[in-house]
């Protein structure tokens, strides 16, 4: 028993002494290369930058978001609250947005509207539509944002390869800066500090609806004299709304108890109608709507022929409006008695019920604790 015990210790100790022997280093074999080392250091300087960058686009008062559509500069600018006015580039075409109290107005071309199905569009015209920014491939007065901005681009830098060697490159100004990704998805950072961001492609947002708004957007911040400029350009193009159409709700007018009386001797007819209408969908954002009613009567006379006269109307949505327009006809200096005929037809469209006022107040309010 006591020779199997001191075998043991010994074959112990063997294996101790073998342990031992391993842990002894081979020079050469580890560490980082000093070429390493450099794009390892490289790398956490455009890390830094971009944090940077990012951080104060975040805290930004106010961006403005440039670009260019067949050759035209067109400028887009938005507060942290997401008040917005300016050209956005859209599927090749130029639409025009302006958000304010959390309200959201587009301005475009009828082939816009048609392009989306809109039977409006020729009714629409150039005139502001009231409708949601999420109608449009990315909703631009909520992720332009200046912390929503920040904080997408920021999501999205995840997906992007940032374990090569940093790529800078030179803009037609001479700024260096760091530009990562690929086209079409390309945020670029100044090299030099104070860092900020140049440009981002909409891509990076969403790589399926961004590149609808084109290829990049030019980023400067908006604070002093450019923030106030923004609050008049906005103060003054709310002002300028008017009773936009509701983009989101379609009308239907019926006209009943048709009522005509002519004046004899003078040759006025008037013709008195009650027009109805019918509403289908629900006002954009929530915001107050009126129903504006357009009528037209043809009034035709044997041997005097026919004259037209119109009238408008504003109704809440279901209500029935009164209304009536008068023609003049001229009669010939004789006694003669006429059959008159009447034929009225209304149409309805959907306005926004717009309080200018409280709009330009509550507009103010977000400047005035930006500073502008």
């Amino acid at each position: 028993m006591w020779a199997r015990r001191a075998t043991t210790a010994a074959a112990v100790l063997l294996l101790g002494g073998l342990l031992a022997g391993c842990q002894v280093a081979v020079p050469g074999t580890a560490g980082v290369s000093a070429a390493g080392q450099q794009t390892a250091d490289r790398r956490a300087e455009q890390r830094t930058a971009v944090d940077a960058a990012l951080t104060a686009l975040g805290q930004a008062p106010a961006l403005a978001l440039k670009s260019a559509v067949n050759g035209a500069d067109q400028q887009f600018r938005v507060t942290r609250g997401g008040n917005a006015l300016g050209g956005l580039p859209l599927e090749g075409r130029v639409v025009q947005v302006t958000a304010a109290a959390g309200q959201f107005y587009l301005q475009a071309d009828a082939d816009y509207w048609k392009s989306h199905a809109i039977d409006e569009g020729t009714q629409f015209g150039t005139s502001w539509v009231r409708s949601l920014g999420s109608e449009l491939p990315l909703d631009p007065a909520a992720r332009f944002a200046p912390k929503a901005l920040a904080d997408g681009l920021r999501k999205a830098l995840a997906g992007l390869d940032r374990l090569g060697d940093p790529v800078k490159a030179k803009l037609p100004d001479g700024t260096e800066v760091y530009q990562l990704g690929a086209a079409p998805s390309v945020l670029r950072v100044t090299t030099a500090k104070p860092n900020r961001v140049v440009s981002f492609a909409p891509a990076l947002l969403d790589p399926q609806a961004g590149p609808k708004f084109g290829a990049e957007f030019r980023v400067d911040p908006l604070a002093g004299d450019a923030l106030k400029k923004f609050h008049t350009d906005l103060d003054n193009t709310v002002g300028g709304l008017g009773q936009p159409f509701e983009g989101l709700v379609q009308a239907s007018a019926v006209v009943t108890n048709d009522n005509l009386d002519c004046k004899d001797f003078v040759g006025s007819c008037t013709t008195t109608v009650d027009v109805s209408n019918s509403v289908v969908g629900s006002p954009s954002g929530g915001g107050k709507s009126v129903v504006h009613i357009n009528l037209s009567v043809e009034v035709s006379a044997d041997s005097l022929g026919a004259q037209t006269c119109t009238a408008a109307a504003d109704a809440d949505p279901y209500a029935t409006v009164k209304m009536s327009c008068t023609v003049k006809f001229k009669l010939p200096n004789r006694t003669a008695s006429y059959q008159v005929l009447s034929k009225p037809n209304a149409t309805a469209e959907v306005r926004a019920a717009l309080d200018v006022n409280a709009v330009k107040q509550q507009v103010a309010a977000e400047f005035a604790g930006l500073g502008g």
